[in-house]
Parts: C-alpha cells; structure tokens; sequence
C-alpha cells in the first residue's frame, strides 16, 4: 500500500549540485510513486551561498518542492526538525542532500517500514548486503569503529546510528520532543524511540559518495583545523547520548578492573608467602601474620577491592536513575503528545 510521502532534504551550502538532486529525485518518485502524493521539503540552513535563490526558483514551476528558509545556520538537527514539522505525508523520509544513498533506498525504506509494521526503519551500509564506495579509508574507519561502539551501548538493536537515510511514520516521528540542533539529533531520536519502546529496524543500504563530495572534500583540506574542531564536537555529543544508554558502564567498568586488581594483589601475596623458604608456619598463620605486618599489598588490595565495590554501587543507582528517567520521559511524552492532538 503506498502512503503520501514528504520526503525532508536539510540543505548547506548546496548551490552547486542541489538542482541536480531535485530532478533526479523527482524522476524517481515520478517512476515509483506517479505525479502526485509525494512532496520535497527542502530546508535551507542558513547557506551563505546562492541555494536559496535555486530553490526558490526550481520552486516557481514544480508544486512538489517545499522551501522553507531557517534564516541562520543552525545545524543539520534544526532543520531536520523544521522539514518534520511541515510535513504532511503519512510516511516521512529523510535524505542525504547530495544523495550518497541513491534515491532507490526510499521504496526499500518505505516497503520495510510497511511491511514490518515499524516505526523507523535506517538505511545501513554495515549491514549485511551492504556496500561502500569512493569514501576516503580516514572517514569509514572512523564511522564504523564509531557506529560499532554506539551499536554497542545502544543495545546492538541497529548497526549505524548515525545515518540520516530514514524512514519515519510521520505520527511517531511527530509525537517526539526533539531539541537537537546538529548531528546528534540521530541518537536523540533512537533514544527516545527506544524508551518508547518503538519498533526500529534497518535494511542493507548502498553508500556511494558521488565524484563531487569526493572533490569537494579535497577542497576542504585547508580547513582540516576547522574539521578537526567539528569532528571533536560532534564526537563528544554522540559519546554523551550513548553514555545516556548505558550510564552504569561508566562505574561498572573501573570497579571491575579494581576488584580484578585486588583479587590479583592477593594471589601475588599468598604465592609469595608459599615460595618464601624461611616461613615454616601454616598458610593460614602466614597470611595472618602478613596481615598484621599490614604490608603496602594488603593495604593496596583492601584499598582497591572497597573502591571497586564503591564503583559497582554507584553503577547500580546510576542505572536506576536512569529507569526513572526513562519512565519520567514516558509520562512526559504521553502528555505532550495528548496536548498536540488538541492543539492541532
């Protein structure tokens, strides 16, 4: 069954190839979906070069392309959001403005979506069956060690995090309170469809920069000090709302590793007493004397295996304030989306 479609473009600085991109995906939804039902909604965010004048004028003639203008350079979380706002389809796709996910993904998306009955479905090129092409060996070691990780502390539900190729049921996608602003608005939304318990599947996507962000990114090497900054910032964010999904992991793993170290300090101290050929007492009066002497390794092991324990206690009601967060938010949520349904 095919459903409206609004699909949501966030655009920055695209003069150069977004008159390329409209076309080539209006014939596509032209193919796939015919002349009508579907809708292109492309943000500007703030681009400081001529995007908006070729938007507004591709805009003249075609009733399918949405412009809506942020004014300012926000980031790419800001106006994925103001593209969701507007959209009115019953299925909201979002897309890569210089299409590195060639425009195919969206029936694959939406057929899943469909057919699964879920409520965001990811295009992943990490998955099985997917594929990579033309991206520098730097930037996809990056993002696959980086995704593996954020997988990890997501409970593995999905293999790429940070992917903007998506599909969304505009109800669901909707009833979220975003507040991301840049690329981190990726994580908020599977944290907060997750808590939701949402269902959130993938399919094996094909990423293919094209031969002009291949040349672009080549351009922008003398900038590297800027990307460097970029990188850190959008790092940190990703960490940060990972940390949000597994908080306990950040005292559970130091009180592991004291707790190891202190049960280590101990065997090295009774395998010392044991080879010790002057000591002709029982094991049992050999530690006890040892542990009267009050040796720096006995203080070392008592030390370390209470700040472990310590560890492992503040993990524990890290992780229970998180349950209560999550419930928290479910409330919340519930309300703010009951206040929705009677504002709209």
């Amino acid at each position: 069954m095919l459903m409206n479609i609004s699909i949501v473009l966030p655009l920055f600085n695209e003069e150069r190839n977004i008159e390329i991109t409209l076309f080539e995906l209006e014939s596509y939804m032209t193919r796939y979906a015919g002349s009508t039902g579907w809708e292109i909604i492309a943000v500007n965010d703030g681009s400081d070069d001529g995007t908006l004048n070729v938007l507004h004028g591709i805009a003249q003639n075609r009733s399918w392309l949405r412009v809506i203008d942020l004014v300012s350079h926000y980031g790419r979380g800001r106006a994925l959001r103001a593209g969701i706002d507007a959209a009115s389809g019953e299925v909201i796709v979002s897309l890569e403005a210089d299409l590195s996910y060639a425009p195919h993904h969206i029936e694959r998306l939406i057929q899943k979506l469909v057919r699964e009955d879920a409520d965001i479905v990811i295009a992943s090129a990490y998955r099985e069956g997917g594929t990579v092409s033309n991206v520098p060996w730097k930037r996809l070691l990056i993002s696959s060690i980086g995704n593996k990780i954020l997988s990890y502390m997501f409970g593995g539900m999905v293999t790429v995090l940070t992917c903007m190729v998506r599909a969304y049921r505009s109800d669901f996608i909707k009833g979220l309170d975003l507040y991301s602003d840049d690329k981190e608005i990726h994580l908020e939304i599977l944290s907060k469809a997750k808590i939701l318990g949402a269902k959130i599947t993938e399919i094996p996507a094909d990423l293919c920069w094209r031969i002009g962000k291949v040349a672009r990114r080549a351009d922008k090497k003398q900038y590297s000090r800027r990307s460097t900054l970029q990188f850190k910032k959008v790092s940190s964010s990703h960490l940060f709302f990972a940390l949000l999904s597994r908080p306990g992991i950040i005292f559970w793993v130091p009180g592991f590793l004291l707790v190891l170290l202190s049960f280590f300090i101990l065997s090295v101290t009774v395998a010392t007493i044991l080879s010790d050929p002057i000591c002709t007492d029982s094991l049992y009066h050999a530690v006890r004397n040892s542990m009267i002497n009050a040796s720096i390794s006995w203080l070392t092991m008592a030390l370390s295996f209470l700040l472990g324990i310590q560890f492992f206690t503040l993990g524990f009601l890290t992780n229970q304030n998180k349950n209560n967060r999550e419930e928290t938010y479910r409330t919340l949520n519930s309300i703010y989306r009951e206040i929705k349904k009677k504002r709209d």
